[in-house]
């Protein structure tokens, strides 16, 4: 049966030909009554603009047929080879689809024998990468692995879980939200001098202290000194180990409060027993039972000390700390000390080699004694290069205590009980501590810490072993991006990543008082949807869910009653958002709830938006029907979970990776150029019917 475009072309062309036959007729009609010449010109002239016309309007939807065949063929060549070309045409294409249909036929056989012989090779491998996985699943240290340019090629559950929400890790994503770029170039530059690996600290979030080691990517054979094609971060949160000091110090506090009170009670009754000899035997077993006791309890204490600190154990080892790290971490320490510090930034790039832990308890306890006995007050805190030394200075306003005070204070332990000593710390890094004044108004604690290889003087270095092949693991096809242009319209799409979301909403009317109750996304990155870094919150709307959105998302009262507000929702959404171009189906509709809710949330998502809907009208203007269930059939996209956010996100992204290629194949492959296309086809929509979500 004919379709309407058929229907429409014949009953046109009985039209144009109906109106050639009655027209001419008429003229001759005319010519013979003998009417007058003009006015039968005149009738003439108007007879053939009007056949003009009905000639155009049906070249107009041949034409359009013809669009529409190119179009079906192209999304069968690019984007779903299982889509065939329908019978709706003039019958005189409908040899052209039917040989287009053949051909299609063939060529999904094909593909289908390629993919059979890929599966089996993909079996194989995946068996391998399955292995692989399953190895760094079990990595209790966290493992980033990525490109020059920073983009993080491979990451194991223990990053995520190390990082958390408040820095989202993934594919794509820029490591340099998590460690500082400069840990990474100062890194980078001992490692292509000739180390093997670099072990150095940083801070994350301000209150965790993490051992990064960084070792490069190089190509088998190339040498240590080749600066190769990406790098290997592996942290481990040294956090954790802090704590675990400061509990040590609180056992030897405790130890050395309990020692001295039963050695008081021991020395008491063995006085007693011996400068009393008329005692009873009945008092003299008494004292003798107190000694045992206190000889018992502290026996006692041992033991526990014992084993508490081998489960406190830690391996203190020299890292390279940036500058502004260690003033970070001493400046917390002091709090949690009830000092108050202010830290002066650091006027250049500078690494310390130190034991971060002994040095900060060091200069605790330095800074502890010179509140108690040189009544300093608000800490001003200090570091610079100095030769070969950083120097670290602790500033007050007062006068410096003198220098057999200093000393005196150097012996005494760092904890409050047992070892070591402030000397021992200060020895341990070859360092140099003493008190002085700037001026008559302001003294100054000034310790020297020796300098990390690399920073202030040429480091000189023994070559280490090769680096062996790494396994293709995920995505690390991106080892091959070079550096991303600055200009984001300039930027290939095919280059880009992007966070495909969608929402469900109480309502239809954001302005009416209507708000989102749930929030799905998950990242396209190289082209490929991740369906392993997705997002997916419920929220707390404010106000009742009505029934008629109930019975479209199922979403109910009841569920949200625990639920955060978009408030909290937002700003973690955002995160996961950052550094992506975000993208949805009709996403002006879901942008419109976001920015309502932006200034209460105090983020603003300020990246372009693409629209699906829009860059499928632009692909397919002679297509009707632009519906997410009717774009996901043409292109072969199964619709599960659908009106569900993260389940509409998830079909979302699928179709926008099939309108990729066929953007490609129209030559539109940059961001402006999508923008573009997009803008054009949102002013011709007139038809708000068209804008079904």
């Amino acid at each position: 049966m004919a379709g309407p475009v058929a229907r429409r072309h014949w009953g046109t062309t009985a039209v144009v030909t109906a109106y050639v036959v009655l027209g001419s007729a008429g003229l001759i009609a005319l010519v013979a009554s003998g009417t007058d010449p003009v006015a039968v010109m005149v009738l003439a002239a108007t007879a053939t603009a009007g056949l003009v016309a009905l000639v155009v309007r049906t070249l107009g939807h041949l034409s359009a047929a013809v669009r529409r065949l190119v179009d079906d063929t192209g999304v069968i060549v690019d984007a779903n080879p299982s889509h065939r070309l329908g019978p709706a045409g003039p019958k005189e294409l409908e040899p052209v689809a039917a040989a287009v249909n053949r051909l299609a036929e063939q060529r999904e056989s094909a593909l289908r024998g390629v993919a059979e012989q890929a599966e089996a090779t993909r079996r194989d491998m995946e068996s391998e990468r399955n292995r692989l996985a399953a190895l760094m699943a079990q990595l209790t240290v966290a493992v980033l692995v990525c490109n020059n340019e920073g983009r993080i090629l491979l990451y194991n559950e223990a990053a995520r879980s190390l990082v958390g929400d408040a820095t989202p890790v993934g594919l794509g994503r820029s490591v340099f939200a998590i460690v500082d770029r400069g840990l990474v170039t100062h890194a980078y530059d001992r490692l292509t001098s000739g180390a093997e690996s670099v072990h150095t600290a940083t801070t994350l979030h301000g209150d965790q202290l993490l051992r990064v080691r960084v070792t490069l990517v190089r190509e088998p054979g190339s040498g240590v000194r080749h600066p190769g094609f990406g790098f290997v971060l592996v942290l481990e949160d040294l956090t954790r180990q802090l704590r675990a000091g400061d509990q040590r110090e609180r056992l030897l506090r405790q130890f050395t409060e309990v020692t001295r009170a039963s050695l008081g009670s021991i020395r008491a009754a063995a006085e007693s027993v011996l400068e009393f000899p008329e005692l009873t035997a009945g008092e003299r077993r008494r004292f003798l039972e107190i000694v045992r006791e206190e000889a018992d309890r502290l026996g006692q204490w041992v033991d526990e000390l014992a084993v508490e600190s081998a489960r406190l154990a830690d391996d203190r080892v020299l890292t390279d700390l940036a500058g502004d790290d260690l003033l970070a971490v001493l400046r917390n320490e002091l709090g949690r000390a009830g000092l108050e510090a202010t830290e002066s930034p650091v006027p250049q790039p500078l690494w310390l080699r130190v034991d971060w832990y002994a040095i900060t308890s060091a200069l605790v306890h330095l800074a502890t004694r010179l509140t108690e006995a040189a009544g300093a007050g608000e800490l001003t805190l200090t570091l610079a290069s100095v030769g070969r030394h950083g120097q670290l200075d602790v500033r007050w306003r007062g006068r410096a205590p003198s220098a057999s005070v200093v000393a005196g204070w150097l012996d005494e332990p760092v904890g409050g009980g047992g070892t070591p000593t402030a000397r021992d710390v200060v020895e341990r890094h070859d360092a140099e501590v003493w008190c002085g004044e700037v001026d008559a108004e302001t003294a100054y604690l000034r310790m020297l810490l020796p300098l990390a290889a690399g920073t202030g003087q040429p480091a000189a270095a023994e070559p280490g072993p090769e680096v062996g092949s790494r396994p293709e693991f995920y995505d690390f096809d991106l080892f091959t991006a070079g550096p991303q242009p600055s200009d984001l319209s300039s930027r290939r799409l095919d280059e880009m990543s992007f966070t495909v979301f969608d929402t469900e909403t109480t309502g239809l009317d954001p302005a009416g008082g209507d708000r989102i109750v749930a929030i799905g996304a998950v990242r396209v990155v190289n082209g490929r949807v991740l369906r392993q870094e997705t997002f997916e919150r419920l929220v707390k709307p404010g106000r009742p869910v009505p029934r008629a959105s109930t019975a479209i998302h199922g979403i109910t009262d009841e569920m949200l009653v625990d639920e955060p507000s978009i408030e909290e929702v937002l700003p973690v959404f955002a995160r996961f958002a950052e550094e992506t171009v975000l993208v949805g189906h009709n996403v002006s509709f879901d942008l419109q709830f976001v920015k309502l809710a932006e200034h209460a949330a105090g983020v603003e998502l300020s990246q372009p938006a693409l629209d699906t809907l829009l860059l499928h009208a632009a692909l397919h203007p002679d297509h009707e029907d632009h519906t997410l269930e009717a774009i996901a059939a043409r292109l072969g996209v199964s619709v599960v979970g659908r009106h569900t956010a993260l389940g509409d996100a998830l079909v979302t992204a699928e179709v926008f990776v099939r309108l990729l290629a066929l953007l490609r194949r129209q030559g539109i492959d940059t961001m402006e150029a999508a923008m573009a296309a997009a803008r054009r086809t949102y002013r011709t929509r007139v038809d708000e019917s068209l804008y079904r979500s």
